[in-house]
């Protein structure tokens, strides 16, 4: 069993709630949407635990998937305008919608590649692949 991973363990994960904290919460269903769609929904299972010092490799790493899937550049279920239209306090300034995206996907994908890595991997070594190349 592994230890739970705390935002203080991981500066990373803190910098991705921080960001995620920049918009509305789940209670605005124009942005997550509502019921068994409410992409806020998929988000909070995730988010709990991390936040309650409870959280393991499979949330962390859950959460930024769903970053990357439903709050990353050119994704289609919460596009980039409606990012910047529920940032706190940009005013829907596009840039800092466009900034907003661009931080979030590459910190998200730090994480995916942190806790998913050695899974993607295999059984195998790092690098083990390039070994037997012709």
């Amino acid at each position: 069993m592994t230890e739970p991973i705390t935002l203080a363990d991981d500066p990373d994960l803190a910098h991705l709630i921080d960001l995620l904290d920049m918009l509305r919460g789940p209670e605005v269903a124009s942005l997550w949407g509502e019921g068994d769609y409410s992409i806020g929904k998929k988000f909070a299972s995730r988010l709990r635990p991390i936040l309650n010092g409870q959280g393991r490799p499979q949330d962390v790493d859950y959460l930024a998937v769903y970053v990357l899937k439903y709050l990353g550049k050119d994704n289609t279920h919460i596009p980039q305008e409606q990012i910047t239209k529920w940032l706190r306090g940009v005013n829907g300034l596009p840039a800092a919608g466009h900034a907003w995206v661009e931080d979030a996907t590459r910190t998200a994908w730090i994480l995916v590649t942190r806790y998913s890595l050695p899974r993607w991997r295999g059984s195998g070594t790092q690098g083990e692949h390039w070994l037997t190349a012709p």
